[in-house]
């Protein structure tokens, strides 16, 4: 998954500003899929967006026969949080998970659609909200650093 930040000022000669590769071949996101699943912030310079992210791990970093890069292993589900300014482009802040560790060993190469899965964000004041269908964690936005959570009942 690859996210970008033109300069469109010449529409007839749009140029990238910045840009970040986020995980391998099998990378999705619920942002691909639904435009609400962005939370973005010129005031406070923030994007944020869920993630599944699959990574190849240095063993299977060989193509397959036809050439076609291979898919990559379960890494991680939640959201990545960026700052983000026309002179610095993306500087990457963090992440922020719901699942457990033992979630993670379970999962093994592969994962699948879960109520622990981070689907929105957003944030009020200086607090960045989290929320999948099990949960609501909230983080203080200057550090990432988590305040509290809420277990959902499904």
């Amino acid at each position: 998954m690859k996210i970008a930040l033109f300069d469109v000022s010449d529409v007839n000669n749009p140029k990238e500003m910045s840009k970040q590769v986020i995980g391998d071949r099998g990378t999705d996101s619920e942002l691909l899929h639904n435009h609400k699943a962005l939370l973005f912030s010129r005031e406070k310079n923030l994007l944020a967006f869920p993630v599944t992210v699959m990574e190849i791990r240095a063993d299977d970093k060989q193509k397959l026969p036809d050439g076609i890069p291979a898919y990559g292993s379960f890494a991680f589900q939640g959201a990545y949080i960026y700052n983000i300014d026309l002179k610095d482009g993306f500087k990457y802040r963090g992440r922020i998970s719901h699942l457990a560790s033992e979630d993670y060993k379970m999962a093994g190469d592969s994962w699948y659609d879960s109520e622990k899965n981070i689907e929105r964000l957003l944030y009020i004041n200086d607090d960045l909200f989290t929320l999948s269908q099990s949960q609501i964690q909230v983080h203080a936005l200057k550090d990432l650093k988590k305040l509290g959570s809420l277990s959902l009942k499904p």
